[in-house]
């Protein structure tokens, strides 16, 4: 039996959610006497959601924009866990990766806690909330795991509440985490069942997942599993991606693109799962969503704030008519104390920035941070059917579009401001690596910002060729096969002499894996949706800041 692990090595938090639900870490109370009301579990699955508030915006945000080609950090510290995360210069020290597995694996303990807890014979816990809560832990511990196995590959899987330190146990073959996972999810949508959406909720409940989900996060998942080395019957993972992805039928796109981060919009019909926010909840600096105080720390000054684009490149990369281009990155901001405006040299990531109110967005911090978003499950549609066919069909041809005509605000989106026609926006008669290269585009275009390129990146074998386009912060020079997964932290490894270092960091004696050999990334055909010649066309003709 697997014991449940506390890899966290630093104090656990008090939190408060978007709506004053009371977050207490679980390993704060007394198990056998707490487990006992309605109350009782809700206020422990609201804990299991506790661990969402820093792992999302700010150490997994972190790893995964810091460690791709998009983003570099602008923080005057050279030697610092985020400049080195920006220079890819991943280790086992970098606290950053340690809080990563460590707040992580706060949620996942938590999540299993309450989950075996909860056939107590001696509880007076109503069928219909026990049901609820089930789902919403076991989908959060899926998320969870499915967050782990990405970063870091083999992980312990934690699904046994032995009560115990954890010392000794041993990392999981990935095979059996996806499988665990993906039960999971499976578990999740069928105890969801009352709750399809958000709609399902009363207004004090919003924020918490529902049974869609659960679908969607479950298609994402097995066309991540797909495309994971050793992974068997690839085709058929595929089809799953598809068949979940269809189940999603309560969520839409929003007219406006940007929607997705207005205050006034924080549980939109898009937004299947995201962290929520309040400014008064305890977090990194004065609280709320990190991603906001990363991308807009400076305000109104030149001096680049934590995480910015890595050049100018990535914006003129996205298409003008596209309403993500200024959705996605500030260009320029009016101080609204002296009416000065300010023209960044580099743009800022203008996603999680209060529009509203530029000069507080900083601190003011509320706005929610998305995980999964319809367009998202869309998208993975498309590049599941891609895949499993070797060719595009109808409906991925509509999946990958609906994204796109929103972008552009033609077809069913038209608001009478669009300046490309829906024949210039639709894609049509591709080929399956055509339909790949505008696919891996169209994630770029959509989801940048949301923490999500890293993950790409990898699950296309596509890093190392990539980030090596990019000279920012040294990127190029020191990107390596090594980085296809992040260092085990070394303070988890001293807490438990099992965890084994993956290969090509400083202690490892584990065998080469797939991904360290010199051809592992294929071809040229092989890439991010740019070839090496048109990187070089966009890198001789940058635009320049207006």
């Amino acid at each position: 039996m697997k014991k449940i692990v506390l890899y966290v090595a630093l104090p656990l938090l008090l939190f408060a959610s978007c709506n004053d639900l009371d977050l207490e870490p679980l390993n704060s109370l007394d198990k056998e006497q707490f487990f006992r009301t309605d109350e009782d579990v809700i206020l422990a699955v609201n804990g299991v959601y506790a661990a969402l508030v820093e792992s999302e915006s700010v150490v997994i945000g972190w790893c995964v924009d810091l460690g791709s080609d998009y983003a570099q950090n602008g923080e005057s510290m050279p030697d610092g866990s985020g400049a080195e995360l920006g220079a890819i210069k991943f280790n086992a020290a970098n606290w950053h990766t340690n809080w990563a597995w460590g707040d992580t694996y706060y949620g996942v303990a938590n999540a299993t806690t309450l989950i075996n807890k909860l056939d107590n014979p001696a509880t007076t816990v109503t069928d219909r909330i026990k049901k609820r809560v089930r789902g919403e832990a076991k989908f959060l511990r899926a998320n969870y795991h499915f967050t782990l196995v990405q970063l870091f590959g083999e992980i312990p899987v934690i699904i046994a509440d032995d009560n115990d330190a954890g010392v000794g146990v041993e990392r999981d073959d990935v095979q059996v985490v996806y499988q665990q996972i993906v039960q999971d999810l499976k578990d999740a949508a069928e105890d969801l069942s009352e709750y399809p959406t958000t709609d399902a909720y009363g207004q004090d409940d919003k924020g918490r997942v529902t049974q869609q989900s659960a679908y969607g996060l479950l298609a994402k998942v097995y066309l991540v599993w797909a495309q994971t080395n050793g992974t068997l019957d690839v085709t058929a993972k595929y089809n799953e991606a598809v068949k979940a992805a269809n189940l999603v039928t309560g969520y839409s796109l929003e007219q406006k693109y940007h929607a997705n981060w207005e205050k006034d919009n924080r549980y939109g019909k898009e937004v299947l799962f995201a962290a929520n926010y309040v400014i008064s909840q305890e977090s990194f600096g004065d609280g709320g969503n990190h991603l906001t105080h990363c991308a807009f720390q400076t305000g109104f000054e030149q001096q680049t704030p934590h995480v910015i684009v890595s050049d100018r490149t990535f914006f003129d990369r996205f298409d003008g008519r596209d309403q993500r281009k200024l959705a996605t990155f500030l260009t320029k901001a009016t101080n609204p104390d002296n009416g000065l405006t300010t023209i960044y040299n580099l743009p800022r990531y203008a996603k999680y920035v209060d529009l509203d109110a530029p000069a507080t967005s900083s601190k003011n911090r509320e706005l929610n941070a998305t995980i999964l978003r319809y367009s998202d499950v869309l998208l993975v549609k498309a590049e599941a059917i891609n895949e499993r066919d070797q060719a595009p069909n109808t409906e991925a041809y509509e999946a990958i579009n609906k994204v796109r005509r929103r972008a552009y605000k033609v077809g069913e989106f038209a608001d009478g401001t669009a300046t490309a026609t829906l024949g210039e926006v639709e894609l049509k008669d591709l080929n399956y690596l055509s339909f790949r290269k505008a696919l891996r585009r169209e994630r770029l275009y959509e989801l940048t910002y949301e923490q999500q390129r890293w993950f790409d990146l990898t699950r296309w074998k596509v890093l190392v060729k990539t980030v090596k386009r990019v000279s920012a912060a040294n990127k190029k020079d020191n990107v390596a096969n090594k980085h296809y997964r992040f260092p085990i932290p070394q303070a988890q490894r001293d807490l438990n002499k099992k965890l084994w270092q993956n290969w090509g960091y400083e202690g490892s004696v584990a065998p080469e894996p797939l991904y360290a050999a010199a051809d592992y990334e294929g071809g040229s055909d092989n890439n991010d949706g740019w070839t090496e010649e048109e990187i070089a066309d966009l890198y001789s003709h940058i635009s320049s800041p207006e």
